[in-house]
Parts: C-alpha cells; sequence; structure tokens
C-alpha cells in the first residue's frame, strides 16, 4: 500500500492553544501549513483560565476578540479575587479588577477608574481552555485549505535533511501512515515533548518546584452554599487545605488546585469530597468531573531552534500558574515565529529573521518564568505561614486573621499584572534598530508607554472603538506624525524594493504623536518597534535590511 506524501511549508506539532495560534496566524497571513494533533478534538480539561491582554490584542487582530469575552465568565460581573480561611470561613481581603462589560464600554469613567485601561483595550478575560480552544480551532479551520488539521494523527519520527524536514505521522485510530515533507516544523506538544527530547535539548531553571492535584468539577450550589457571590479566583487558607477555587464558567463549573506544601505528603490515593468540604467549610454537592496530577515547574529550553526545527509554547518553557502567564507566553512565541515564517517563506525575509525568534522570545521567558515562580513562592510562604488556629474565636483570632490579612494585601500587588503581559520588549534584538537612548523601565505592576525600539507599539484610542493597534498587524507600518507627505518616502521605497509588505500611515493625532515619542516610527507586523527617528535614515537600506533579518 503506498504511503501518502504531503507537502507543506510548515509543519505544526500539537494542537493546543499555541499551536492552535500559530495555524490561526499563519493562516491569517495566507501561508499554508499542516497541524498534526494525537487528540480528536479540543481539550475537555480547563488547564490554563486565564486570557492576558496582550493575547487578546491579537485575538482582535485576528477578529474573534468579541467570541472569547461570549464564552468567559458572565460579562456583567466584576473580577475578583477572593480571599478566605476557607469559603464559608473568615473573608480575609478581596482584590477587584473590571468587568467584561467594563471592558467593553471603554468609557472615560472606566478608564479613569482602571489605568491599565489606558494600556490597552483589554484586561484581564478569564475563559477556561475547554472553552477558548473550540474558538481557536474554529478560526483555523476557517482558513482552509491553506490550514490543515489532522486531529487523531500524531508524530512518529522527523529528521532535517538540510533543505527541508521529512516527518511520518501516524492515525492514532486507523494505523495509517503519510510521510510529511516540511519546510519547517514546530513543536507545539508541551511540556513532556517528544520532539524536544529526540533534539537531545534539556531545560534549565529551577525544574519541579512542589506537586498539586486539579479537581474539575461541575456544582449548581456552589455559589449558593458559601455566599461569596461569583469570583474569578477562591484562595483558601486554612491549614488542612491551602488551595485556590477557579471559576470556568461562573455558573456550575469549576476547578479546585489542592497545593501540596508539604513534598512528604502523598498526592494519590485523595478523597476529593473530603478535600473539596474541608476548603468549603461545609459539605456539598458536587459531580467530580477530572482528577489531573501535575507540578509547579520554572523551566525554560536551553535552546529553541535546531537547523529547521523550533520549539514553542510548553515545548521551549514550563511555568508555574501564578500570574496565568504561561499559555500567554506560548501565543506570543507563535505569534513572533509566525510572521518570521511567512516572510521568509515568501522570500522577502533575510536568514537574521528566523535566527532572531530564540533571541527575542527566549528571555521573555525567562522573565515571565521567573515572575510566575516568585510569585508561587510568596503565595507558598504566606499559606505556610498561616497559624494552626487561623479560625480561632475571639481577640486572638481576630488578630491573626488581620496579620495573614497584611501579609495577602502584601502578596496581592502580583495580581497588578499588566506590565508582564504588555511591557516586555526585544531587548538587543539583532533585527532592531537601537538609537542610544536608555530602556523604559519594565514593571511587572504597570506599563511605561514606550516606542523605544523593541517595545510594543502602544495603544491609544484613535476615536471610539479605534485603537491605534488597528493600524498593525499584516504589514510593515510607517508612522509619519509630519507635516512633509513626501519625507517617508525612500523607507517605503526601499521596503518596495525588497518586496517586503509596506504601509505609510500619516497621523495628525496629537495624543499619537506624544505617546509615540518620534516624527517616525516603524512597526513590525507583530506590532512591536524595529526603528524610530525624527529624519529618515540616510542610509536607508541599511535599516531595511536589517529589520527584515536581511
Amino acid at each position: 500500500m503506498s504511503i501518502e506524501v504531503i507537502r507543506t511549508p510548515v509543519l505544526v506539532v500539537g494542537g493546543g492553544p499555541v499551536g492552535l495560534a500559530l495555524a490561526c496566524d499563519l493562516g491569517w497571513r495566507g501561508q499554508s501549513c499542516v497541524l498534526v494533533e494525537e487528540r480528536t478534538g479540543a481539550t475537555q480539561h480547563p488547564k490554563a483560565t486565564l486570557v492576558g491582554a496582550r493575547s487578546m490584542e491579537h485575538f482582535r487582530r485576528w477578529g474573534i476578540d468579541g467570541k472569547v469575552f461570549d464564552a468567559g465568565l458572565p460579562q456583567d460581573k466584576a473580577y475578583y479575587i477572593v480571599f478566605t480561611t476557607r469559603l464559608c470561613g473568615a473573608e480575609l481581603y478581596r482584590f477587584r479588577s473590571p468587568s467584561i462589560a467594563e471592558v467593553r464600554s471603554a468609557s472615560p469613567e472606566v478608564r479613569a477608574r482602571w489605568r491599565e485601561l489606558a494600556w490597552s483595550p483589554y484586561s484581564k478575560t478569564q475563559i477556561g481552555q475547554q472553552a477558548l480552544e473550540p474558538l481557536l480551532l474554529a478560526l483555523a479551520a476557517s482558513h482552509a485549505p491553506r490550514v490543515s488539521m489532522r486531529h487523531g494523527w500524531r508524530l512518529t519520527g522527523f529528521r532535517d535533511e538540510g533543505s527541508l524536514v521529512r516527518a511520518e505521522i501516524e492515525h492514532v485510530a486507523g494505523g495509517r501512515r503519510a510521510q510529511v515533507e516540511a519546510d519547517y516544523l514546530v513543536a507545539c506538544d508541551g511540556g513532556a515533548s517528544g520532539v524536544r527530547r529526540e533534539l537531545g535539548i534539556r531545560l534549565n531553571g529551577r525544574g519541579i518546584m512542589r506537586a498539586n492535584v486539579s479537581f474539575f468539577f461541575r456544582s449548581q450550589s456552589f455559589l449558593e452554599r458559601h455566599g461569596r457571590g461569583i469570583a474569578n479566583l477562591y484562595f483558601v487558607f486554612a491549614p488542612d487545605s491551602c488551595g485556590v477555587f477557579t471559576a470556568i464558567d461562573g455558573r456550575e463549573l469549576w476547578n479546585y488546585q489542592y497545593y501540596f506544601l508539604d513534598p512528604a505528603k502523598r498526592t494519590r490515593d485523595l478523597d476529593a469530597a473530603a478535600i473539596l468540604h474541608r476548603a468549603m467549610g461545609e459539605p456539598f454537592d458536587f459531580e467530580l468531573l477530572a482528577t489531573t496530577h501535575w507540578h509547579h515547574h520554572q523551566s525554560v529550553a536551553r535552546q529553541w531552534r535546531s537547523g529547521r526545527v523550533f520549539l514553542a509554547g510548553d515545548a521551549a518553557h514550563l511555568f508555574p500558574p501564578t500570574g496565568g502567564v504561561g499559555m500567554n507566553t506560548g501565543i506570543g512565541d507563535a505569534v513572533d515565529l509566525a510572521w518570521k515564517l511567512d516572510a521568509v517563506l515568501r522570500g522577502w525575509g533575510g536568514p537574521a529573521l528566523l535566527a532572531s525568534y530564540e533571541r527575542e522570545r527566549k528571555p521573555i521567558a525567562v522573565r515571565n518564568s521567573i515572575l510566575s515562580a516568585n510569585n508561587s513562592d510568596k503565595i507558598d510562604m504566606v499559606m505556610d505561614e498561616t497559624p494552626p488556629d487561623i479560625e480561632r474565636a475571639g481577640e486572638r483570632g481576630t488578630r491573626l486573621r488581620a496579620e495573614l490579612a497584611q501579609k495577602i494585601r502584601w502578596l496581592a500587588k502580583q495580581f497588578n499584572s499588566a506590565g508582564v503581559h504588555l511591557g516586555y520588549r526585544y531587548a538587543d534584538s539583532p533585527i532592531c534598530v537601537p538609537d542610544g537612548t536608555f530602556e523604559p523601565p519594565d514593571d511587572p505592576t504597570q506599563v511605561t508607554a514606550s516606542t523605544w525600539p523593541g517595545c510594543r507599539a502602544p495603544h491609544l484610542w484613535l476615536e471610539p472603538g479605534r485603537s491605534m493597534l488597528d493600524l498593525f498587524g499584516r504589514t510593515w507600518v510607517l508612522l509619519d506624525f509630519g507635516r512633509n507627505p513626501d519625507a517617508g518616502a525612500p523607507l517605503v521605497r526601499c521596503f518596495e524594493d525588497a518586496r517586503a509588505p509596506v504601509e505609510l500611515v500619516r497621523l495628525d493625532h496629537d495624543d499619537a504623536r506624544s505617546i509615540y515619542e518620534r516624527r517616525f516610527v516603524l512597526v513590525r507586523p507583530d506590532g512591536h518597534v524595529a526603528w524610530r527617528g525624527d529624519d529618515v535614515p540616510g542610509d536607508v537600506a541599511s535599516v531595511v535590511d536589517k529589520v527584515r533579518g536581511a
């Protein structure tokens, strides 16, 4: 029997959020790929539950931000993080962020109250992975036949032959085999990546930090039983039951991460009902849907590329979930790699463009994973220091709870994380042109809007419903805030001579002129600044060649 031979520019191995994001962005750019995923559909488990503002900006570009909002938590409910001894015990502190309805309104009153809405059209968006994946799956499918998805297939082997990657795939159920000839292979196959192991690439960092067990359950009485109203996260600080409840749909689907602060404790053969009832503080009715055993990790692959094979997402980095940064960093990997692969395949991207992927994204993974691990350490420390009589009645119990609440207010600063999601920048990138100015502060809690080369181009509203970010995505964009309409022409012509897509956008907008800092700002297809200046450079060819990796 003959073996099917499939020819594709890009083979994507793994169909989780990162693999799907890569397929979506390639398809959106008109580029072809084949995605191979062992599962036959979207995951049924809400492994990740937070979409950060930068990922939502990418979803806006793809046209699915509204669908993500609709599939998430009820839009009129404020985003709360609640800290308790037990859910039916004492409330220690609560932290509020804007609701989806408030974010979507973008009203002056809402923007005045929530400073993060000056930095992006989005704030935190909570949606379980089991609800997000179908949206990405549908978007990728809408790009057929350019994007071909083979669910129920797995990678069984590959070799980089220099001019192409030759891979073997197998249908899981039927055993049917096919051969894939791809220009590039991208491994999005998770933390236990078979591709990474085959390449012999090891992970650096702290590695395994501690054990956890997640109980995914359905309960219509959950909200009524504790009476604290809907919140996104409910942290429990009881010495016998440390962990966090997560709202998956805000109605009947919930998840409880049970933390094992003592490494000597057994994580197997657990009584889910006893654990959930202890965390609640009272019995309640529930249906257990899944139990997952897992570990906190802080690990980053020592290299992200081997020839024509790339790593992305969990295959390249593993994070603790504290901060909701892991999946979002992976989506950022996919977006960074997609436009570069597209450029090289179309012939206008030079060899340094693909080499820049690891140079740009690996430092972000190191930054974000360390921040997440530090967040985890702070929570663990405060939980571990919770006194055994924290629920005691009387004056002593009141004092102990006040002391614990003070510690919680300290650690709760980590939930002001707009700077983590929006403030990263590609410092020392080989495809950005430095201008000799100082790098702006990198603060996890806030964003310094800047066009310093390597930074994400800043957001502001040009008019109701139209963000500055809407100008970027498909092409290079040269912004011109000056009066002479022909001044930027030499730079534009140089891009056109290199067959690189470019658009000149002239703006007479005082707020944008102030935030963008220079007369000319060159923005890459991924929305990051590549070059800026008050005058067009004398040698425009050297600038264009550098930013396109030539």
